[in-house]
């Protein structure tokens, strides 16, 4: 193992909580209750791709989603809190002492990405961001993980992934990784594609450590 590849909402960050909210609150207009795993298990893709689904899966006209994604954005930036999870900084800097190469791969935007990392100060500890912004196809597609292995300048078989979700999981398996699953929005039947499946960073750094 020479890389560690961080999904940033729902692992290095506690959001899909309020991103939830912000979906649930959008769709509100049309009359339609969403629970909160219908989201998580499309999480991964980013927000074009996920209101798309959401119009299919709904029956909504297509020319919804635009309306979709910006009523989303609206609610969502006046709720978010940004939340780190405990421990978090723990695996970060043992990742640091061992010399591994650490990178971030979402299908967020880079301007939330950027300005969340860069206002906590945890932007040092990454060598390669990699957004939905600099994609041609988002997650399950391998590309997301595979540009940053490459950005890192590591073989892909030497890049472990940490994903909270399945299309993120069939992302990095599909890159030729390996996935650690973490439990943070999903149960474990839900992260079975995973390597191994952990419920918290704590057991996150015991897993990377027997890996390492």
């Amino acid at each position: 193992m020479k890389a560690i590849l961080f999904d940033f909402d729902g692992v290095l960050v506690q959001s899909m909580e309020d991103h939830f909210q912000g979906w649930r609150k959008a769709l509100e207009k049309f009359g339609i209750e969403m629970n909160p795993e219908e989201l998580y298990v499309m999480e991964g893709q980013g927000v074009k791709a996920v209101a798309h689904e959401l119009t299919r899966k709904y029956n909504l006209p297509i020319e919804s989603s635009s309306e979709l994604i910006k009523d989303k954005q609206d609610y969502y930036n006046k709720i978010k809190k940004i939340r780190f999870y405990p421990n978090l900084l723990e695996v970060l800097n043992w990742a640091t002492e061992k010399n591994l190469r650490m990178g971030v791969v979402t299908g967020g935007t880079r301007d939330r990405v950027n300005e969340t990392i860069q206002n906590f100060g945890l932007d040092s500890f990454f060598g390669a961001i990699v957004t939905s912004d600099d994609v041609s196809e988002t997650k399950p597609s391998p590309q997301p993980y595979l540009l940053a292995a490459s950005l890192l300048d590591t073989d892909p078989k030497e890049c472990i992934v940490i994903e909270n979700a399945p299309l993120g999981i069939q992302s990095g398996k599909s890159a030729g990784m390996r996935v650690i699953g973490l439990t943070t929005t999903l149960n474990s039947h839900h992260l079975k594609e995973a390597d191994v499946v952990v419920g918290d960073f704590r057991e996150l750094l015991a897993a990377l450590k027997r890996l390492y």
